[in-house]
């Protein structure tokens, strides 16, 4: 298996759109600090499920459990989290990520395994605003990094 080689401007809008990334959830996290006297983790689940929504709504059209593992599995993403599609199929689909930068980088900044499972909490309302869009569909985490699982688990189900 030959690896891709990617030009300079593929990598440089890779690049930048995770810098827009990070610029859209710290704008969220600002804007509804103004808007709401709310404690932070309301804040931040407000901020980063309207964000998730975003991502969601970008993807277009998932008609199945199956469509949407796979939008997740298109582009980047999939090699920084090191995607492992286990099940592929309209009613349901689980994808294993093996490595989480977030994890990661709460973990060199000193943050305590409770720390790191609250934060990956909130992080996660992420993917539940990125679902949302799709009412026919649902998803749920079996396993986790950021609570000493070998993976995050990821089970998409479309609903009865």
């Amino acid at each position: 298996m030959s690896e891709k080689v990617y030009t300079q401007q593929e990598l440089t809008d890779a690049f930048r759109a995770a810098i827009e990334d990070r610029a859209k959830w710290f704008y969220l996290l600002l804007k509804y600090a103004k808007l709401e006297n709310a404690d932070s983790d309301k804040i931040a689940e407000q901020a980063i499920t309207e964000f998730g929504e975003m991502k969601g709504k970008a993807i277009g059209k998932a008609d199945t459990a199956k469509d949407f593992a796979n939008a997740l599995l298109t582009g980047h993403a999939r090699q920084a989290f090191e995607m492992d599609p286990v099940k592929l199929e309209e009613n349901e689909s689980v994808i294993k990520f093996r490595y989480c930068a977030l994890v990661e980088c709460w973990k060199k900044l000193g943050a305590s395994p409770e720390e790191v499972a609250h934060l990956c909490k909130l992080a996660r309302c992420g993917d539940y605003g990125m679902i949302k869009p799709f009412e026919h569909l649902g998803l749920e985490f079996k396993q986790l990094l950021s609570e000493g699982d070998s993976c995050c688990e990821l089970i998409i189900k479309k609903n009865s």
